[in-house]
């Protein structure tokens, strides 16, 4: 039934009987770890949301992305939940754009909000510095938990917590089964989550007349695009409906400025509802690792 959670924390759990929860805890100190075994041991008797914030190493959605899924039998891991949505950041950090990072896990916290009353929020690595005390904080009082699980090694959460008023929190000690990997080893997981993502994709053309260009992340800070096909070549973009949803992700092939036209390589199969492509900070594949890309 616990599938290796502490007896403690599932006493917990029973006690207190939150029906939100948000997991706080710098990377590799097992945040992930922790949600499945509350998804395996929590059994409310009803659907559970799950909002993955953590966008450069997501596990609902491609990175880039905060995504949300919706927990409605037992869990028995990653592969067999079904993403409902996503908010494209265009960024695989909150640094440059916390705004919009917040902007967008408002979005996707009140969708989950919307479909069940019980959820967790995993949340990104950026625990230090004022920048993410500040994420933090913020990402806090939008959520609104009953309980805060805070992960750490030794006491690195300790300052931010001291700054959290009238808020349950539940110290855990970081995963012993946890290895902290390399950036290298976390730029490899982002493409091979993006592989995945793009494998079944085609080439859809939109007009520039009957779509909106915006930017997204800190390559555009004032939103405003700089139409460059150079600059714009194989970077990862938002496909976005009239209320501004994001569709699915796509990669920029074409910039054609005399027929008017893009090229997009995405999933989505039916453009016709796209009214705004948002245009996102990185590329793919990356030129600094040169992996193949579809």
């Amino acid at each position: 039934m616990s599938n290796g959670m502490d007896a403690t924390l599932l006493s917990l759990l029973e006690h207190r009987n939150p029906r939100v929860i948000l997991v706080l805890g710098a990377s590799d100190t097992g945040k992930t770890t922790l949600i499945e075994q509350l998804l395996s041991a929590w059994d409310p008797g009803e659907p559970i949301a799950v909002v993955d914030c953590d966008v450069g190493q997501s596990h609902l959605g491609p990175p880039t992305t905060i995504g949300w899924s919706l927990i409605t039998k037992p869990f028995t891991g990653w592969h067999g939940v079904a993403v409902r949505g996503v908010a494209f950041i265009g960024a695989v950090s909150p640094e440059g754009d916390l705004e919009g990072f917040l902007q967008a896990t408002g979005q996707i916290v009140k969708q989950a909000r919307q479909a069940a009353s019980r959820f967790i929020v995993d949340t990104t690595g950026l625990v230090n510095g004022e920048l993410g005390m500040t994420l933090k904080r913020r990402k806090i009082e939008l959520v609104n938990p009953d309980l805060i699980f805070a992960i750490q090694r030794d006491r690195e959460l300790e300052e931010l917590l001291a700054h959290i008023d009238q808020r349950p929190i539940e110290r855990v000690p970081a995963s012993s089964l946890c290895v902290r990997r390399s950036l290298a080893e976390r730029a490899a997981y982002r493409d091979r989550q993006f592989a995945r993502y793009f494998a079944n994709s085609t080439t859809q053309r939109l007009l520039l007349n009957q779509v909106k260009l915006i930017g997204l992340g800190p390559d555009w800070r004032t939103g405003e695009v700089v139409l460059s096909p150079a600059a714009l070549i194989d970077r990862v973009v938002g496909l976005r409906n009239a209320q501004g949803e994001d569709l699915a992700l796509g990669l920029l092939r074409e910039l054609d400025l005399t027929t008017q036209t893009l090229a997009v390589f995405t999933p989505l199969r039916d453009v016709s509802a796209v009214t705004t492509v948002a245009i996102g900070s990185i590329q793919w594949p990356s030129p600094v690792t040169g992996l193949e890309g579809p």
